[in-house]
């Protein structure tokens, strides 16, 4: 099936996304949010507990290079980050009102740790939806320093990742509290940094749930739980910003989850392994 003749969203401010798989958007994350999200950052990089992160040793240092969960976390900025309503509007516009977010991580480059990420694709699948990843960066990422490398319109070649690596790339820069998302089938890789201190980038990954019924990716039980996550981000969001216009879910939840303690509610959701569809790298020949 041609990914132009889905049941995407024709509205011309997607079609970077849609024709080379992947766009900077033109909305940025609100500095107090901004803030919020790197102080949640710097509680979690503690490298005394590794739960739920990798910890990376490397010439005699310690360095944290990925966290998992991260919405139910500390000061749940990165809850409050899910339930921004032009976050949430995108992902409608792309998947369809039945979208969710599968799941939420960060990645981090730190200046030594030398780790590159590998070219990959997110989640190969066989087109009978719309899915995709969304990356919204916490510090700058330069051209030449640990920037996104991506093969344009590789989303739509149908090839293996490793004959899509050896196509031209370009970099894609970008500033902190910027977005930029990707479809999921999109190669992309980065290089270690050698010039900033930092890199730190939250990943949201999005499909629908219709998506996952026609290609049996997921199971109900999975698509409940993380479905259930909206309503905890949006319920949050609102607590914080009761006056600011705010996104409203279709989808149907328990009417229970309105009172339940938030906290309560994300100790459910969390209860149980995600077990994410792994993405496909092409991995160095030795």
């Amino acid at each position: 099936m041609d990914f132009l003749s889905m049941n995407v969203s024709q509205s011309p401010s997607l079609n970077p996304f849609r024709e080379k798989g992947f766009q900077k958007l033109s909305f940025s994350i609100p500095h107090p949010l901004l803030k919020r999200l790197r102080d949640l950052f710097d509680e979690l990089m503690d490298t005394s507990d590794r739960t739920e992160k990798n910890v990376y040793e490397y010439n005699g240092k310690d360095y944290v290079t990925n966290l998992e969960h991260i919405c139910s976390k500390g000061n749940l900025a990165a809850l409050e980050l899910l339930g921004y309503p032009p976050i949430l509007s995108l992902a409608a516009e792309i998947c369809g009102p039945d979208f969710f977010m599968i799941q939420e991580f960060a990645v981090i480059k730190n200046r030594g740790d030398e780790l590159p990420v590998l070219w990959h694709q997110d989640m190969v699948h066989e087109r009978k939806g719309n899915c995709f990843t969304m990356g919204i960066y916490l510090d700058d990422a330069e051209e030449g320093d640990g920037a996104l490398r991506v093969v344009p319109g590789s989303h739509l070649a149908y090839r293996t990742i490793c004959e899509l690596c050896k196509e031209p790339f370009t970099e894609v820069p970008v500033k902190a509290g910027e977005i930029l998302i990707h479809d999921m089938m999109l190669a992309h890789s980065s290089e270690p940094i050698r010039m900033n201190a930092i890199r730190r980038v939250i990943y949201f990954e999005f499909l629908s749930e219709a998506h996952v019924r026609a290609e049996n990716i997921y199971t109900d039980d999975l698509v409940r739980r993380r479905s259930r996550l909206l309503f905890a981000a949006t319920r949050y969001y609102k607590s914080r910003h009761p006056h600011e216009e705010q996104f409203v879910l279709t989808q149907r939840f328990d009417p229970v989850d309105e009172s339940k303690e938030l906290q309560d509610i994300l100790a459910e959701i969390y209860s149980a392994n995600i077990n994410a569809r792994p993405s496909t790298y092409c991995l160095p020949e030795f």
